[in-house]
């Protein structure tokens, strides 16, 4: 896109009428620039040193000849720009700007070299000096989150098989034992190998209760979502109020619950994200107290554009989800703009479920 600034140093040439030799030059020296300079801005490294110094010396070589070659110290700036040391690519800005005015000084140049060259190259430099410090900075950022997420998994497989060892490993040895000792006593005494079996079962049941303990700890959690759903927001420049008065307590008096309500709420940001284009966002969850024990309602709302498209694979998803638990989900368009998706889960289960089917449609 740079490159459209090119011309500049032909535009003399063409407004004199230069002759032939001169034209083959100019164009050769501007073709050669141009291969160098996208070659230097792909690869970077050392390719971005002579991205520098190629229109530096096209600089000097064709000013004194056709003052549009003043373009060439701009090119030179804007790359030394992104020379990784920030120093260094500083120094290397404030030179050609100091040679590119000797030069001008030198060729008693127009007023518009003065002008282009002592006013956009030290500019365009520094603007470019500013965006190549951005773009490192968030290169850590990323490479550091990459790391944290490594090792994070890491951590977390390790756990697994530490827990699984833990709960499987003594009690499956205790499996093995009992069955050995149960095939030992099937023919001399069959009561006492019925009894052993039935341990066998008793203790396998207790293990897969302990399996199933064990793995609801890696099920996401909504503290854990909410501040998920926090920083996704920040980091699309979404404005996120946040209002949770749910307590994790009142959470697990059913199983389930919080799995589905984090599950749904990573979908809705998700969605408010991608497709909303909301420059505000509102998440609450609370419960209230209707029917038996209750229910928690969690509510995301935005001030986005709004559609009345079909629901896709993830608001399906979630609708199953919720439904599984006898729960509801209803998505509404806000007067004006945006989306509202409401999910409300009963936190017990009524022995007539009709009690709370009837209850399922939440306001909007």
């Amino acid at each position: 896109m740079w490159l459209i600034f090119l011309p500049a140093f032909l535009v003399e040439p063409a407004l004199r009428h230069a002759s032939a030799g001169a034209w083959t030059a100019y164009i050769a020296a501007a073709a050669a620039f141009v291969v160098v300079y996208v070659h230097a801005q792909r690869a970077g490294g050392r390719p971005l040193v002579i991205a520098v110094l190629v229109p530096l010396a096209f600089g000097l070589g064709f000013s004194p000849a056709n003052t549009g070659a003043y373009i060439f110290f701009t090119y030179a700036a804007s790359s030394a720009a992104k020379i990784e040391r920030s120093g260094e690519a500083a120094a290397w800005i404030v030179a050609i700007t100091a040679i590119g005015l000797l030069v001008a000084f030198g060729i008693n140049a127009p007023l518009y070299f003065w002008l282009g060259h002592g006013v956009f190259t030290p500019l365009i430099g520094a603007v470019n000096l500013h965006f190549a410090q951005v773009g490192r900075a968030n290169a850590k950022v990323r490479a550091a989150n990459a790391e944290i997420e490594h090792l994070a998994a890491v951590a977390e497989r390790e756990r697994i098989a530490r827990d699984l060892h833990d709960v499987l490993g003594h009690t499956l040895s205790l499996i093995v034992l009992k069955a050995e000792l149960a095939s030992k006593l099937a023919d001399r005494d069959p009561a006492r190998a019925v009894k052993e079996i039935r341990d066998v079962e008793s203790v396998s049941r207790a293990a897969l209760k302990e399996v199933r303990e064990a793995i609801r700890g890696y099920r996401p959690t909504l503290d854990d979502e909410l501040a998920r759903a926090r920083t996704l927001l920040d980091t699309a420049r979404i404005d996120a109020t946040i209002d949770a008065t749910i307590e994790r307590q009142e959470l697990k008096v059913r199983d389930g619950v919080e799995e589905v309500l984090a599950l749904a709420l990573r979908e809705a940001v998700t969605n408010v994200v991608r497709h909303s284009g909301a420059s505000r966002s509102t998440i609450r969850a609370w419960r209230e107290a209707v029917g038996g024990g209750g229910r928690v309602v969690l509510e995301v709302a935005d001030d986005g554009r709004g559609t009345r498209r079909p629901e896709g694979a993830g608001l399906r998803g979630m609708r199953e989800r919720v439904e599984a638990v006898d729960g509801c989900l209803t998505s509404s368009l806000i007067e004006g703009a945006g989306t509202r998706l409401t999910v409300a889960i009963p936190l017990v289960v009524a022995p007539m479920m009709g009690e709370w089917r009837a209850e399922r449609r939440v306001p909007a």
